[in-house]
């Protein structure tokens, strides 16, 4: 990207200032003026594009002053106007990224720098052109939009997409992470060009972090102008670690991971054991049992270094006998344990979601293949509650199953548990088969999915369902992927449709008679649900998924 560069002397630069704050003149009993009061000084002034190309909607604007000020950045784009302010800090050399632009347009740009008495300076205005997206971009649509009951700021989420007929992704590695504001216009994203993007949040230090996909490089850290800081990569099955990466001792990194308050991080890897006498089949019970490959999922807590602190197998914490449907699954792991283990690797329980609940040093984590959101304690490794069907769990696994109180429907194949502030938890139910083994699966073109929030009882072992978005406020379903979080300002459910299939005529139909698309709902915590915003993924014969998706109060940390 190309961008201007101005660097003015500082007398040239003091003649263009609109001084926004003065002193008021005062006089003595002969009615003398005092001299009015001066504000900042700038010294100098650049604007350049952001050198890094993988973040093109983006500059840098450094300013230097004779005294401490704070720095605000103006920006117009001939539709709309704004004022940000990246950080409160007094300073005398400014150095600031400029987010938040739209493609294809000139910005004039300004900067209001204010020192510690309130006396304000506004720098001469600059311009700047962003670039137009790449083609292979899709098109948000919006659907429904009240900006007055949304929550601020702007959705960021990871584009997986632009299949072709084979599946594979054009152009190459195409999966970049966006950020959209509420009118559907894209403001910024990180296109890495040789690797994709899964699934992408914010870190405590203002950073975004996320995991590579197919997941043979790791975990990588950025900040806003895509400038790698840090990278992670796991040793057991990875295939070609980039340089400086830090390792760490495990298997793989997949689908989630939560930053503690000790800076640690928390993460789903994987680990494999050969079970004997194991399931052949998941819809004949009397099939012919036989050794077997078995993938389970393993939960890391490992430091920023990279050393590993502890480990918690699901092997040693759920029962391996008993399977759901896709359990049988051979293709989810063979790219990544291809040359480390001989023969089929089967994915037993396809961890995708891992929450830390810090008032009792435990965490949550979906496991979609048995159907079940567990709890588990990581001072005891203990298992505290299963959430989810009751059927085929044997002892002692069936003495931690959460009891239904009232109306409540089981969730299956779901993605992404998260909190809310009221102390019950989200879950995106994809509702695939809606069934276990070996009971009939629901067909697929009356299956649905729902946003729904679960209240547990700990003491008494009880479970209840207080909200829901589902086929009876509007029928959708999302096969795979999706994504579900609460809104504290506006009260509000982001519920991310991540993986819908359907055709032409909106019937949910296989994979290779669908067309691929995603759509992301804002909903009313209320009974029934409003629906204040919709965005849809959805355009030509173009396919799109988005894994995650969350609402930032602002791109600036």
């Amino acid at each position: 990207m190309k961008g201007s560069s101005i660097s003015l002397p500082a007398t040239l630069i003091a003649a263009s200032f609109l001084i926004s704050g003065c002193g008021s003149p005062a006089g003595d009993d002969a009615g003398t003026a005092m001299p009015e009061a001066s504000g900042p000084s700038v010294e100098s002034v650049t604007l350049v594009g952001n050198p890094n190309p993988t973040v093109p909607l983006a500059a840098i604007l450094s300013v230097v002053t004779d005294v401490p000020t704070r720095l605000t950045i103006n920006l117009d784009d001939g539709e709309r106007s704004w004022s940000v302010t990246p950080s409160d800090e007094m300073s005398t050399d400014h150095e600031v990224p400029v987010l938040g632009m739209r493609p294809d347009r000139t910005h004039t740009i300004t900067a209001t720098l204010e020192d510690e008495d309130g006396l304000a300076m506004e720098t001469a205005a600059q311009t700047f052109n962003t670039p137009p997206l790449p083609e292979a971009f899709p098109t948000p649509l919006i659907t429904a939009r009240d900006p007055a009951r949304m929550e601020p700021g702007v959705t960021i989420f990871n584009i997986n997409g632009r299949w072709d007929t084979e599946g594979n992704s054009t152009p190459a590695n195409f999966s970049p992470a966006v950020a959209v504001d509420d009118a559907g216009e894209i403001v910024w994203y990180y296109l890495p060009g040789n690797h994709r993007v899964h699934d992408v949040r914010r870190l405590n230090n203002g950073n975004l972090v996320y995991e590579v996909w197919p997941g043979t490089d790791g975990m990588v850290e950025i900040d806003m102008l895509g400038n790698i800081q840090r990278r992670w990569h796991f040793t057991g099955t990875a295939k070609d670690p980039a340089p400086g990466s830090i390792p760490v001792e495990t298997d793989s990194f997949h689908h989630d991971f939560a930053e503690l308050p000790n800076g640690n991080f928390l993460l789903l890897s994987s680990e494999h054991r050969v079970i004997e006498d194991w399931y052949t089949s998941e819809t004949d019970p009397d099939a012919p049992r036989a050794d077997a490959n078995v993938i389970g999922d393993l939960v890391v807590e490992f430091t920023p270094e990279g050393e590993v602190v502890n480990e918690w197998s699901l092997f040693d914490i759920l029962d391996i006998n008993r399977i759901g449907y896709n359990s049988l699954r051979e293709d989810f792991w063979e790219n990544h344990y291809d040359g480390v283990v001989e023969g089929i690797v089967y994915d037993w329980t396809h961890g995708n979601a891992l929450i830390y609940e810090e008032e009792d040093n435990s965490f949550l984590m979906s496991v979609p293949y048995q159907d079940a959101v567990i709890k588990v304690s990581m001072d005891t490794g203990e298992l505290v509650w299963i959430l989810g069907t009751h059927e085929n769990w044997n002892e002692p696994w069936s003495e931690k199953l959460l009891a239904p109180v009232g109306d409540v429907e089981w969730s299956y194949k779901h993605h992404a548990i998260t909190h809310t502030e009221h102390g019950t938890y989200l879950l995106f139910d994809n509702g695939a088969a809606r069934a276990s083994p070996y009971n009939e699966k629901m067909p697929l073109a009356d299956s649905y999915s729902r946003a729904v929030e679960y209240a547990v009882n700990e003491e008494t072992m009880e479970v209840s369902q207080p909200w829901v978005y589902g086929p009876e406020h509007e029928v959708y379903y999302g096969r795979y992927l999706g994504d579900v979080d609460w809104h504290p300002e506006a009260n509000t459910i982001l519920i991310n449709v991540g993986g819908a299939e359907t055709n032409a005529e909106g019937v949910n139909v296989p994979p290779g008679e669908a067309q691929r698309w995603a759509r992301l709902m804002e909903v009313t915590h209320t009974d029934p649900p409003e629906k204040v915003w919709e965005m849809r993924l959805q355009q030509d014969d173009s396919n799109w998924a988005i894994y995650r998706a969350d609402r930032l109060a602002s791109l600036y940390p």
